[in-house]
């Protein structure tokens, strides 16, 4: 019995292994391992299957902010000449928030393919705020808070372009810009803006570089609009303001890149469009306006210093302009919108232009008075160790508005006016890509009030200052991967 046993279970598996033999053999499947692109530098791979190479990054960045409070001037709606008038509502600096906190996260993607005319790049960065208290409404550079507490979250397309041959189309830092408050927190007197563009850029030899860029031009107009004299009429509650955009801005550029460092010269056409509202409490479109034609122009050096320290290097930069404020300075404004700044005290409103009515006339009769002004800057970057480093920075600038002078700032007449801006960081690198710095910043205004030709201008209301100063303390961390 147990031979029988013995010899059915051999039987068995002898006709298991026959009819296993007689099944297809399966091959193992192919492994589409992640490969490390050659041609684009760190950090990028092949997508699987494509012949294009990818990287995401990120950022995290956490801010705490201080600025000391003063009394300043909040304009009404419909006060005369869309100025600070005269009636306008004084806010105390203890109804203003003086500290903020923001929460930051930037995501991107950047793209890279071969062809046959050299690299096709696509770049992607979406940027999402989380603000509360004085970041919720700038802090130097712009209006402060009215009221605690007040907070939001803010996302938005930081950058979005193709590169291909020579073409960038999309959204990028406008190629005007050179600085760019490259190290500073708080904005100092430059440009630094994202554009919306198409640009073309002729790539030399030994580093140069040209660029001409069609930018859009709404972009540069000021959030304040165009500046508007009344002349006297009482009866008038309109103002100028910007018409429709027609022509781009135009931007051309010439720029060197050497082991030394780098040197740009940049140029732009801002064309200014106007048109002037109706009388108060009539209805309409509107009157036909008035144009003219601004234009900047720039020219920036920066000087890698490695006989002082490795990374140690100097910046300086300077612009002028007619009729195109925000080449001049694209985020320190001394008023923005129909609110004061943080400064405190009376402000010279930044305008492209003003328009000024003739006494007694039409709505419609008036004249263009370009703005004219020039910045400067400097900063010095310095390594006492490879993770320790100070940044020493300032800016200064002018600006005035020629017959406008001539009308008392109570109908919205301007003064000359200039401000200076120095500030020092101190950064600490302790490991690769994550950075601690604690900033400094001062700033102080000077401008004469304007007033009718003749006549002494009238006075501003007790407590508030044509010459005020400010200081800020900002904090940071920030990693990137």
């Amino acid at each position: 019995m147990k031979s029988l046993l013995l010899g059915s279970a051999a039987a068995l598996a002898a006709a298991g292994a026959a009819q296993a033999a007689d099944l297809p053999v399966r091959k193992a499947a192919p492994v589409d391992y992640v490969r490390v692109c050659d041609f684009t530098g760190a950090g990028f791979f092949y997508i699987p299957g494509t012949d294009t190479c990818l990287q995401i990054t990120a950022q995290t960045r956490i801010e705490g902010l201080f600025i000391n409070n003063g009394r300043v001037l909040n304009p009404l709606p419909g006060a005369a000449g869309r100025a600070i008038g005269v009636n306008s509502q004084i806010i105390p600096g203890r109804d203003r928030d003086e500290t903020g906190f923001l929460a930051r996260v930037r995501l991107g993607v950047d793209t890279r393919t071969q062809t046959a005319y050299g690299t096709l790049r696509t770049f992607l960065q979406y940027q999402i705020d989380r603000v509360q208290g004085l970041y919720a409404s700038g802090g130097l550079s712009g209006g402060q808070n009215t009221f605690a507490n007040q907070g939001g979250n803010n996302a938005a397309l930081r950058r979005g372009f193709i590169q291909f041959a020579g073409i960038t189309a999309g959204r990028v830092q406008s190629f005007f810009d050179f600085y760019a408050d490259n190290y500073n927190y708080e904005g100092i007197a430059n440009s630094d803006i994202a554009q919306n563009v198409f640009a073309y850029t002729y790539t030399g030899t030994g580093g140069f570089s040209a660029t001409l860029s069609l930018e859009d031009r709404n972009g540069r107009n000021l959030p304040q609009n165009v500046g508007s004299i009344l002349g006297g009429t009482s009866a008038l509650q309109s103002a100028a303001r910007y018409a429709g955009e027609t022509i781009p801005d135009i931007v051309g550029v010439l720029r060197l890149d050497q082991a030394w460092g780098a040197a740009q010269l940049s140029a732009a056409y801002h064309d200014i469009q106007t048109t002037q509202g109706p009388f108060a409490g009539t209805s309409g479109q509107g009157f036909a306006g008035q144009d003219t034609d601004g234009f900047a122009v720039q020219g920036g050096v920066r000087l890698k210093l490695p006989m002082l320290a490795a990374g140690d290097d100097l910046w300086i930069q300077g612009a002028y302009q007619q009729g195109a404020y925000l080449y001049q300075d694209s985020g320190a404004y001394m008023n923005a919108g129909f609110s004061s700044p943080a400064v405190g005290g009376f402000f010279h409103l930044d305008r492209d232009a003003i328009a000024i009515h003739t006494p007694g006339t039409a709505a419609s009769s008036y004249t263009l008075q370009k703005g004219e002004g020039f910045s400067v800057l400097a900063a010095f970057n310095h390594y006492f160790t490879p993770n320790f480093h100070d940044v020493i920075f300032g800016s200064y600038e002018q600006t005035s508005y020629g017959r406008a002078k001539n009308f008392d700032w109570t109908i919205g007449g301007l003064g000359d006016a200039s401000e200076y801006r120095v500030g020092n960081q101190l950064l600490w690198d302790p490991v690769k890509n994550l950075e601690f710095g604690l900033e400094f910043d001062y700033m102080k205004i000077n401008q004469t009030l304007a007033h009718n030709v003749g006549q002494t201008a009238t006075a501003l209301p007790t407590g508030v200052s044509k010459d005020p100063d400010a200081f800020e303390v900002r904090l940071r961390a920030e990693r990137d991967f």
